[in-house]
């Protein structure tokens, strides 16, 4: 099966271990990192949307102007923009890109973040919503003929967008581990995005849940999850790394803890502080990652919950455990991930930047390498039994 590797493209050089400061829209590191992505042998980077980050469609539209094979998973929240000006919008980026566009359908966790922007739909009416979205805008960027419309969330007459996406289509990427979020997603999208690591048989039960939800629709499904890897050239060094991440993470949250207490700027590594305002904080994927943090510290090959532990009284998403070892190690650890269906994984360290070079350089050849042999051995046909020598 095709292996995706995607990064994160963020609006400044940042991350969870930051200290504060520094420009809070920064062109030149969107630049050099939109490069680094695409000279790395990364296929496709997230661009984030939420309630207070600058807008992603023009991020996007950059960092297509500066890299030649990079694609793009542009985070978009339905509710703001009619879906059909969406579509057109998706469609004007991917031949503006030449094909490279892709949408992240983000329904949104947490009511009162999206009430910042005047969206005050339960989240159970947001994800029937985006479904309803995004069959519009397949229809737009399909139909030939104009069309009319009238559903529960949207009504319009003669819909029509005479620019089409280069492949006749743009790639539909869905989140949300709730039933109705996989119910939903099913019905529309074509990758689901697991959260981040989790123990295997944990991960092995969502998968099973994610492919039968689709094959309930009768449509197939890509799987894709977010892995959180600390490297070193040893394994003695990677461990020194990720005591040193725990470190950065506590001084975070003393930091954190003295902004909310009001001794600081109401900003952080690009996220607000205010509790109640965390874009992921709360519902299913946080009381799994609260009772994966209540466990064993080290799980299956190489699963680390240190900074799980470390960030479960953050204001900021809780983060997933991580992988730590040598590129060699944590590639075979992913690759049991691989093996059992997930097929793209966003990879993340906590050098936002110097990250990339090195994933690129060590982490990401072993991968693809390492998939081309499992997909080749599964696709040998199984050698035949001996004859048996007569008596």
């Amino acid at each position: 099966m095709p292996l995706e590797i995607l990064g994160v493209l963020l609006h400044r050089n940042a991350s969870e271990t930051s200290p504060g400061g520094g420009p809070a829209f920064d062109v030149e590191t969107i630049e050099t990192m939109a490069r680094a992505f695409d000279e790395n042998d990364f296929d496709r980077v997230l661009i984030l949307q939420n309630s207070f980050a600058p807008d992603p469609f023009a991020i996007a539209s950059y960092a297509a102007a500066v890299t030649r094979r990079l694609a793009f998973m542009v985070a978009h929240r339905p509710g703001f923009v009619a879906p059909t000006m969406a579509a057109r919008m998706f469609a004007t980026l991917d031949n503006l890109s030449g094909g490279r566009a892709g949408v992240h359908v983000i329904t949104g966790a947490n009511d009162t973040e999206l009430q910042c922007d005047g969206d005050f739909r339960t989240k159970d009416e947001r994800y029937h919503r985006s479904a309803e979205y995004v069959d519009i805008m397949r229809r737009v960027w399909t139909c030939a003929q104009p069309f009319d419309h009238d559903g529960e969330y949207y009504r319009f007459t003669s819909a029509l967008s005479e620019l089409k996406p280069v492949r006749g289509t743009i790639p539909v990427y869905w989140g949300g581990s709730s039933p109705l979020a996989l119910e939903k997603g099913a019905e529309v999208a074509d990758v689901y995005a697991v959260g981040g690591l989790k123990p295997l048989d944990q991960m092995a039960d969502t998968i099973a849940h994610v492919r039968g939800a689709w094959a309930r629709t009768g449509r197939s499904v890509r799987i894709q999850t977010s892995a959180r890897v600390i490297l070193g050239d040893t394994e003695e060094q990677a461990w020194k790394a990720a005591a040193e991440v725990v470190d950065a993470l506590r001084e975070t949250a003393l930091d954190q803890q003295r902004r909310l207490a009001g001794e600081g700027e109401a900003m952080s590594t690009g996220m607000r502080l205010e509790p109640k305002l965390a874009t992921t904080r709360g519902g299913f994927g946080r009381n799994e990652l609260e009772a994966i943090a209540q466990g064993r510290e080290l799980l299956d090959k190489r699963l680390w919950t240190g900074i799980t532990k470390a960030s479960i009284s953050f204001s900021t998403p809780m983060l997933p455990p991580a992988l730590v070892g040598t590129a060699e190690q944590v590639a075979d650890a992913m690759m049991d991930y691989y093996a059992m269906g997930i097929s793209g994984f966003l990879i993340r360290g906590f050098d936002l930047l110097g990250d990339i070079a090195l994933h690129g350089r060590n982490l990401i050849p072993i991968l693809r390498r390492r998939a081309a042999e499992h997909d080749a051995q599964l696709s040998e046909p199984a050698s035949a039994a001996p004859f048996a020598q007569s008596a």
